[in-house]
């Protein structure tokens, strides 16, 4: 019995965890910025009060300007109307005193942080000229124009404009995010998908093969109990050998490889059928162990599938074809049994739906259906695809 941990892996969650992480980081959090932004109006404030004498109203103005800030760095945000108004009273001393300097980015601070949390153009714009026009009030209010007016506005802008550029960062690592969250979630899909096909190849083939036995050792129970004692001990085996193997795929999110350790013995999988009173009729064209891995496992699962539906629905007695050929650009698996009165598999099945999945994963192609008096399943498989997928 093959182990079932290893016929398929878990999705690489820590890969996307890790992405998600990354994604997460992206975007500069906003108490990070908080911190950032009254660093730089604490700084200005700071370089405003020596570099040149002022009289207390202004200091105290300075000061108070940075009272929002102060809240800000703890987490208490401020009314919004509370923060505007303190935002520019450091303005007040520029106008009155005609004197630009370093005061003036406290506003800007503040106009940065304001454009950095909306998507309100006609806003932004407005913010943006206001700070612009921050340095040539003096001229407009007292007639005066102090020096240096147009190298602070340029500050000013580039100041909202680092706020912009802001929010847009983070509006693009939000979307990195639900995009990664969206993969991951797809993943798991997946995961549960190859599970389920895993646990539906294990129980279908370990069931029909105990069926077989079951059945076996009910006709010749009266005539023959040996045989049928030693039909019921394979059936036991199997069962056993099944319940390891259901047992294997509980553990399979632990596992990290899917493929090492993998039987993909043709030949012990057609064994096991005719130890099950099933005649099979194995030809094998060419080396499939010379095969990529990718296509030895599509072609197993073509075999056994098929198998274990032959085993259900032919007729008693009829010989079940198996042909299997490994030529050197492509690899091909067909079953072929006689349709008997009971009703044919249907194509649309969970089991050959999700075969027929597996099939196209590494490019190949799956076919099932009556062909005359016979019932085909065939998978075909192009190399080179299967290379790519292994």
């Amino acid at each position: 019995m093959r182990d079932p941990r290893r016929m398929s892996a878990p999705a690489d969650r820590a890969a996307s965890a890790d992405r998600v992480d990354r994604g997460g980081r992206a975007a500069v959090d906003t108490a990070t910025t908080d911190r950032i932004y009254a660093g730089v109006a604490a700084i200005a404030a700071a370089l405003a009060l020596v570099e040149s004498p002022r009289p207390p109203w202004a200091i105290a103005l300075i000061l108070l300007a940075l009272a929002p800030w102060v809240a800000v760095v703890l987490r208490r945000e401020p009314p919004a109307w509370l923060f505007v108004a303190l935002a520019v009273l450091p303005v007040v001393p520029v106008v009155l005193a005609a004197d630009v300097g370093v005061v003036v980015f406290m506003t800007t601070a503040a106009a940065s942080r304001f454009a950095s949390r909306t998507d309100d153009l006609r806003l932004v714009v407005g913010v943006t000229v206001a700070v612009a026009l921050i340095p040539f009030l003096p001229g407009l209010v007292v007639g005066r124009q102090p020096n240096g007016g147009g190298y602070f506005a340029f500050g000013d802008v580039f100041g909202v404009l680092v706020g912009v550029l802001l929010r847009r960062t983070n509006r693009l690592a939000a979307r990195l995010r639900e995009a990664d969250a969206d993969l991951a979630a797809a993943r798991v899909r997946d995961e549960r998908q190859r599970i389920a096909r895993d646990v539906h190849d294990l129980v279908a083939h370990s069931l029909t093969v105990v069926v077989l036995h079951v059945g076996g050792a009910r006709r010749v129970l009266r005539i023959d109990p040996a045989a049928a004692e030693s039909a019921l001990a394979d059936a036991e085996r199997v069962c056993r050998e099944s319940l390891d193997g259901i047992r294997g795929v509980v553990g399979l999110l632990s596992e990290q490889d899917p493929r090492p350790g993998v039987s993909l013995d043709l030949g012990e999988l057609v064994d096991a059928y005719r130890a099950a009173g099933v005649a099979v009729a194995l030809h094998v064209d060419g080396d499939p162990a010379a095969l990529p891995l990718a296509a030895r496992v599509v072609l197993f699962r073509v075999v056994q599938e098929a198998l274990a539906n032959a085993a259900r629905y032919a007729p008693p007695g009829s010989t079940v074809e198996v042909a299997v050929a490994a030529g050197a650009e492509e690899a091909s698996a067909r079953v072929a049994n006689p349709r008997g009165p009971a009703r044919a598999p249907s194509a649309g099945g969970f089991g050959l739906a999700g075969l027929r999945e597996q099939v196209a994963a590494v490019g190949g192609a799956l076919t099932s259906g009556p062909a005359g008096e016979r019932w085909v399943v065939e998978g075909r498989l192009p190399l080179r695809a299967a290379v790519a997928g292994a």
